[in-house]
């Protein structure tokens, strides 16, 4: 194999292709990238059997068709500190030589052969969705999904597919988020998409794009990529009997207005205590190390019932973070209960914290 190519263009694609592959163990193959050079395309795949990504780049000058493979991390640091011009890519026995002008690298590869294979689209479903309706849906829900939670469905976005919508979920226990996406469908199904595949769905699909799936796998195509991941096949917990059905009082706030309140407060602390009162919104955390903080937000609210909550602010900036209105609408009980906030079509389900 011998090649030709922009430095930028090789970059941008090893670095977003080495998001996919095995980080803790360089000895296996799957810690490699696979490049493979046919005409004027060059193919780099990764993988590391739960995600997968099989990336093209075209019209580039190839000299000679070819396989090869480099450890990621080596390259990406190789080809970041080179210069912006032209680099050659060219494999002699069992190394890969990077050169550009007097500059040259040898890296060791392993055998091309050794690469797992990529599932394939035949005898899949096909997901009908708009892909920036998709990841636009997800990344709304993407900070509530829990991590390295021993419930495994918890590490993943439940996507909850209805005739007329499609209810996107994604918890950590402590709080619940869910977006509904307007949208009919021919069948009632759901899919539970790992955290991790959710962010690199963020960096592709962008693009118009086909989507299937199976009760195993979830694999996105077109001209320039070709995405898999597996799916989370743990029950996910019933979350429509999570979310409260009435409340003793709703109150419609300014979003600005809240987030500026709220990261005065983060400062001093994570967790912080509000108080509701009739004419005004008092913020106010104390730290570990007793350093205080205090702020005050002057509002007629009409309230029934003056009341307090406990929260971890984390929560609240999070959600809103994800909106795009100038209101929003805070629903409660009691205030040792769940209570929600919501606007447009997402809603947080979260619980009140000890202090």
């Amino acid at each position: 194999m011998k090649l030709s190519i922009n430095k930028k263009t090789l970059e941008s694609a090893i670095i977003l292709c080495n998001a996919y592959v095995e980080k803790k163990d360089s000895s296996t193959i799957t810690s490699h990238l696979l490049f493979e050079a046919n005409e004027d395309k060059l193919t780099i795949k990764a993988t590391d059997f739960e995600i997968g990504i099989n990336y093209k780049i075209r019209k580039i000058r190839i000299e000679s068709s070819g396989f090869a493979t480099a450890n990621a991390k080596s390259i990406v640091d190789v080809i970041k500190n080179l210069n912006n011009e032209e680099v050659t890519l060219e494999t002699i026995d069992n190394f890969l030589f990077i050169r550009q002008k007097s500059t040259k690298y040898k890296l060791p590869m392993f055998n091309y052969e050794d690469f797992p294979n990529f599932p394939q689209t035949e005898g899949k479903n096909k997901f009908d969705i708009d892909s920036s309706d998709l990841s636009r849906s997800l990344k709304k829900i993407l900070p509530s999904i829990d991590t390295n939670n021993p419930k495994y469905s918890l590490n993943g976005a439940f996507l909850d597919i209805k005739t007329e919508k499609i209810n996107f979920v994604g918890t950590d226990t402590r709080r619940l988020a869910i977006y509904t996406l307007e949208k009919n469908n021919e069948q009632e199904f759901h899919i539970c998409i790992p955290k991790k595949a959710i962010t690199e769905m963020q960096k592709l699909f962008y693009e118009k794009i086909e989507i299937f799936y199976d009760e195993n796998m979830l694999i996105a195509k077109n001209d320039n990529f070709e995405f898999f991941t597996k799916l989370i096949n743990d029950k996910f917990p019933d979350y429509e009997k999570v979310v409260p059905k009435q409340f003793k009082q709703e109150i419609i706030l300014q979003t600005e207005d809240f987030i500026d309140s709220l990261k005065k407060i983060s400062v001093v602390t994570e967790k912080l205590k509000i108080h509701f009162l009739k004419n005004k919104i008092i913020f106010e955390g104390i730290s570990l190390d007793n350093m205080e903080a205090k702020t005050e937000l002057d509002i007629e609210l009409n309230l029934e019932e003056e009341f307090a909550l406990s929260v971890k602010i984390k929560y609240l900036l999070d959600f809103l973070s994800s909106i795009e209105e100038n209101e929003f609408k805070i629903s409660i009980n009691e205030p040792n209960l769940a209570f929600v906030v919501s606007s447009g079509k997402l809603e947080m389900v979260i619980m009140p914290m000890i202090l």
